[in-house]
């Protein structure tokens, strides 16, 4: 214990208590010179309180070394011996906290808390786009996996889009014209990855129109729903042969995933990536495409919808199309802006 704050020197001002009177030849120090000699007083006590305040921060050292050891992950803790390791380490818990080691990575949970860490949320920022990025659906790596967490501007794939003026808006509220689009090192291809009941080819035109914008955006495609059999020509749920939208009929409309040059797929939700996606959508636009969805969280924010079917529609192909040229959302009813004023007008005339 320490005893730091004694006075120690007031116990020891008797010769043989605590005081002792020390008489040392000058020549120790002063070599050819002669007496008196050089005389001191050790304080006794002195030195000994000065010992055991050292003895007593060592003590304080071992118990913080104690604490740091009950920290580590390593069994292998010298002559110390923490209790966790008789009731935790044992290989049923290691395998379970193994697991959610497993999971939180698969999840993308463990990069959100290193994130987070390294760069706190500002929960100071009471604007809206900040408190939107809290928790929204982040971008999966398939087409089929969806999750949700929670995100923040600051970090990774974040709603928070950054305009040309400087102000951040949510991913389906920045303008068009705040967007530097930019295209991606991808080659352009465009190929089928079709399952489900639209498999069959999508419509020359259509696919001319992919390859256009894929080759001008810098992105591969990925054309994972295609054509589909008309319900006056036998399609049927049932059958397997159409789900859904008559704008699949006969393949006038096509949904696609956007690739880069690591075969990453392209999100909405990530700023760099949504300017080479807005980027290949105006590409399909003026090369022909008569309606696009994309963005606010529709086909979890990594798809796209592109077609040609009132073209169909108009030359009597097809039928029971509805003149809307843009859409998204989850539900397909709250297009983003960007998308909004990029096919205005709304309606196909």
């Amino acid at each position: 214990m320490s005893i730091a704050g004694a006075n120690i020197f007031e116990e020891s001002t008797t010769e043989g208590v605590g005081q002792t009177t020390i008489n040392h030849p000058d020549v120790d120090t002063d070599p050819g010179s002669s007496p008196p000699d050089h005389i001191h007083i050790d304080y006794d006590l002195a030195h000994q309180a000065c010992l055991a305040e050292i003895a007593s921060l060592f003590e304080d050292i071992q118990a913080d070394l104690r604490i740091i050891t009950d920290r580590a992950d390593d069994r292998k803790k010298g002559s110390y011996v923490r209790n966790a390791d008789t009731i935790a380490n044992n290989p049923a818990n290691i395998a379970a906290a193994a697991s959610t080691f497993v999971n939180m990575q698969e999840t993308g949970t463990l990069d959100l808390v290193n994130a987070e860490i390294g760069n706190p949320t500002n929960l100071g920022n009471t604007s809206a786009a900040n408190y939107n990025a809290l928790a929204n659906t982040t971008p999966t790596r398939t087409a089929t996996e969806t999750r949700t967490q929670s995100q923040s501007p600051g970090y990774g794939a974040s709603t928070a889009i950054v305009g040309k003026d400087g102000i951040s808006y949510f991913e389906n509220t920045v303008p068009l014209d705040q967007l530097t689009l930019a295209s991606g090192t991808a080659d352009g291809k465009v190929l089928y990855t079709m399952v489900g009941s639209r498999t069959l080819p999508i419509q020359s035109q259509l696919f001319n129109i992919l390859e256009t914008a894929a080759s001008s955006a810098g992105v591969n495609v990925s054309i994972t729903s295609g054509g589909q059999v008309p319900v006056n020509e036998g399609g049927d749920p049932e059958l397997k042969n159409r789900a859904g939208s008559n704008r699949f009929d006969k393949g006038y409309a096509a949904e696609l995933r956007l690739t880069d040059s690591n075969d990453i797929e392209l999100s909405t939700l990530v700023p760099e990536q949504l300017v080479v996606m807005v980027k290949f959508a105006e590409a399909c636009r003026d090369a022909g495409a008569t309606a696009i969805g994309m963005g606010n969280g529709y086909l979890n924010n990594i798809g796209v919808h592109v077609d040609i079917s009132w073209t169909g529609q108009k030359s009597n192909y097809i039928s029971g199309i509805l003149p809307l040229r843009y859409w998204g959302g989850t539900n397909g009813r709250v297009a983003p802006l960007y998308l909004q004023e990029l096919m205005t007008p709304r309606d196909n005339v």
